[in-house]
């Protein structure tokens, strides 16, 4: 017989069992068959309350007594299974909106299962992120199934893991001839790009927006807009390629169109403009002509007058000649004060007999610059020029070199009648000047000469105070 002892031991323990069963964070269950029907002989654990279900209502009742019919039947499939001795037979389940898995293992007496023990766990936080990460999956396979952008995944070596529709639709291929290989998409003079989009690739780096040209099946050339974003893991290792082809063929055609648009429209204004100059100087000309014709000769003030006027339009005819046909330039490092110097050396005659001093303030040590000497002395002429003729009573001109930000400016800066606010936004449009007899062209050159040296132009001006022209130079011009 067992001792007092070992009774209240052993009764001691089945307690501690009973209570540790019933503070689970899951439920133990476990079920006979008695009379054809699987009858519950034990239900305890936390899992059960949040099922709505109590021990009392479980324990001596089959699944049918506390579960709908139909989800008693389904169970009950698992049930059988247990009971013929199939080993870990396990099923999912859902009652009140919380999820658990079920897990039954026969328990055997003389190699006959006499019960069934089971095990079930709350998987409803393991649902919820399953449920989650099918929709952002759904999600994202939607909008790439219905992107109007071609997406296009490969691995780190190249080869094509998945294309969408757009893609497909951009260069020819189906994805099934595409996965599994490289993107015969490149053109045979590729190669520095693909250098360049790896290089940037592998530095942790995204393309964005890299506007270049891609070959379709049929062999045509197309322009496409491309970004490209490395794929990591977890561990922030590149695991894979992303990229986005955008056709933007169409959109080059309409530019190539409005820029043939643009250029007809400035043929235009300067074909009127040009009609416009010459017509005046010709019309004097003739009158001129008439008048000497009808007196029989003419004052030798007359031919001077004409000789003037022939210029005039020489002058204009060779500006235009200029602009239709301009020169190759030539990029050199030159001394940017040195230019200046010579121009200011230049123009110091004209400049005294209109009374006006000429100033040239330079900082030490300025760097030279990559630029056309021819052009930019071109430049500082006409400048120079325009504000001598703005100052009829004289003055001074100051010419200011410094560098900033980066940045070569050179400032002219007179003291004549000033331009109007209104008018300034106009100027270096061809044939419009604000001086009496010039055409525009002058300035509409120095423009277009600072432009092609990746430069701007601005000016400030004050009505009678005088007017400030500021060249900004790129210290280091792109190429």
């Amino acid at each position: 017989m067992k001792s007092s002892n070992a009774e209240e031991f052993e009764q001691s323990l089945q307690q501690e069992l009973e209570e540790t069963l019933r503070e689970q964070q899951g439920m133990t269950f476990r079920f006979a068959r008695i009379e054809d029907r699987f009858i519950h002989t034990y239900c305890e654990g936390r899992l059960l309350h949040k099922l709505g279900l109590s021990s009392a209502a479980v324990v001596g009742r089959e699944l049918k007594e506390f579960y709908p019919i139909e989800m008693a039947i389904e169970k009950e499939v698992y049930y059988h299974r247990a009971w013929n001795g199939e080993e870990d037979v396990s099923y999912e389940g859902e009652i009140n909106g919380t999820y658990y898995l079920a897990s039954l293992r026969p328990v055997r007496r003389d190699g006959k299962v006499v019960e069934v023990i089971a095990s079930s766990v709350d998987i409803s936080e393991r649902k919820r992120a399953e449920d989650e990460l099918k929709s952002t999956k759904d999600l994202l396979e939607s909008l790439i199934g219905n992107s109007a952008d071609g997406i296009c995944v490969t691995d780190v070596d190249g080869n094509v893991i998945r294309v969408n529709r757009a893609f497909e639709e951009i260069y020819g291929w189906s994805e099934e001839e595409l996965v599994g290989t490289h993107l015969p998409i490149f053109t045979g003079d590729s190669n520095d790009e693909l250098r360049m989009i790896s290089d940037k690739l592998q530095s942790g780096e995204n393309i964005v927006n890299l506007q270049t040209i891609r070959q379709r099946k049929d062999g045509e050339c197309i322009h496409v807009c491309v970004t490209i974003s490395p794929i990591k893991n977890a561990e922030g290792s590149v695991v894979a390629l992303a990229g986005m082809t955008r056709d933007i063929s169409e959109r080059k055609r309409n530019e190539e169109f409005f820029r043939k648009a643009d250029k007809l429209n400035v043929v235009g204004q300067l074909a009127a403009g040009l009609a416009h100059e010459i017509r005046n100087p010709l019309t004097s000309l003739r009158g001129f002509i008439q008048l000497m014709r009808t007196g029989g000769t003419g004052k030798p003030e007359y031919y001077d007058i004409l000789i003037s006027e022939l210029d005039r339009i020489n002058n204009i005819v060779n500006e235009f000649l200029i602009i239709a046909k301009p020169h190759a330039a030539s990029f050199r490092t030159n001394d940017i004060i040195h230019i200046l110097s010579n121009v200011v050396t230049l123009l110091e005659a004209q400049a005294a007999m209109n009374n006006i001093q000429i100033y040239l303030e330079t900082e030490d040590d300025l760097p030279q610059l990559e630029c056309s000497e021819l052009e930019i002395k071109q430049v500082f002429i006409n400048l120079l020029k325009n504000a001598i003729e703005a100052m009829p009573g004289g003055g001074e001109i100051r010419i200011v070199a410094a560098v900033q930000h980066n940045e070569f400016l050179i400032r002219i800066i007179d003291q004549g009648d000033g331009i109007p606010e209104s008018q300034i936004p106009r100027l270096g449009e061809p044939f419009y000047t604000t001086k009496e007899k010039g055409t525009g062209l002058g300035l509409m050159m120095c423009y277009k000469i600072i432009n092609d040296h990746q430069g701007r132009i601005a000016i400030e001006s004050i009505v009678g105070k005088g007017t400030t022209f500021e060249i900004i130079l790129p210290l280091n011009r792109k190429c």
